[in-house]
């Protein structure tokens, strides 16, 4: 159904504000982690991975040196079964001639933002199913740090950084994953003396670390699971970026403009190992 007068009252200035604070939703997260990202003009991309090239060797003078054969693979972004999201809403020209804002700008501002929170649901959890990506949280050949046995505890996260070690992640790019609830869980971790494990910033607006790396909290992952990862070690896919498109002559025979927004965007790890995930927390 098209958003008319009568459906979308006129925006009067008392109401201005509303519209602008209103409603509110969690603010795309997962593009925000500083993922390489690949662009693609409708074909699917194929990244090479090198997987690997034998272990050197000790050679005595003289002798023959020992030939490896390099291991490759490729990484698959944007394959067919990855489906675009889109959105259509209809607007009468009416409530757009008589809104105090631009209504077009604000409509398609709130469907971009829907958009993009679909796709944040997609890549932080989805399963891979229905056309969606498959997320970070379920993504393949991770590195497991087990369950949780149910409780989070500091030996716990420290369990998960030292498989990070092992599995060579950058510290210096690392990062945390984790649902408000988990937030609130280790939050409540302290040592011996008192002292949380989540330390503040001494500097004014200097973001908070745990265990020296930087976090990312979303509504979009279980509260029974924690990641632990390095960004550059997970690629992002696009094919067509959140884009906005105005339909003037569609819906002419209404007198209506119709507000199109679609985006495809798909994620796979380059390294399955440089992502830690813990599963089983329920306290």
């Amino acid at each position: 159904m098209a958003n008319t007068t009568t459906s979308a009252a006129t925006l009067t200035k008392d109401q201005v504000e509303a519209l602008l604070i209103l409603p509110l939703q969690q603010a795309s997260t997962y593009m925000a982690q500083g993922f390489p990202m690949f662009v693609s003009n409708g074909e699917p991309i194929k990244v090479p991975s090198l997987s690997s090239m034998g272990t050197p060797s000790y050679v005595a003078e003289g002798s023959l040196i020992p030939e490896v054969s390099a291991s490759t693979s490729e990484i698959s972004l944007l394959p067919s079964t990855v489906q675009s999201v889109k959105i259509i809403t209809r607007v009468s020209r009416e409530l757009m001639r008589q809104s105090i804002v631009n209504v077009d700008n604000a409509f398609s501002q709130k469907m971009v933002s829907d958009v993009a929170r679909v796709l944040d649901e997609a890549m932080w959890n989805g399963a891979g199913t229905a056309g969606a990506p498959r997320g970070i949280a379920n993504f393949a050949g991770v590195t497991s740090a087990g369950t949780a046995g149910g409780t989070v505890t500091a030996d716990t996260l420290y369990d998960i950084q030292e498989l990070a070690f092992d599995a060579h992640v950058d510290f210096g790019r690392a990062r945390w994953a984790m649902s408000p609830k988990n937030l609130t869980r280790v939050r409540k971790l302290e040592d011996s003396t008192g002292q949380k494990f989540l330390s503040p910033s001494l500097a004014t607006g200097a973001p908070a670390t745990l265990l020296g790396c930087g976090y990312t909290v979303t509504t979009h992952l279980p509260d029974s699971v924690i990641l632990f990862f390095d960004p550059a070690q997970v690629a992002v896919g696009m094919d067509d970026r959140a884009s906005v498109t105005i339909l003037d002559q569609t819906y002419a025979e209404y007198d209506e403009v119709g507000l199109r927004v679609t985006a495809r965007y798909d994620t796979a790890a380059l390294n399955a190992s440089a992502v830690v995930k813990l599963s089983g927390i329920t306290a």
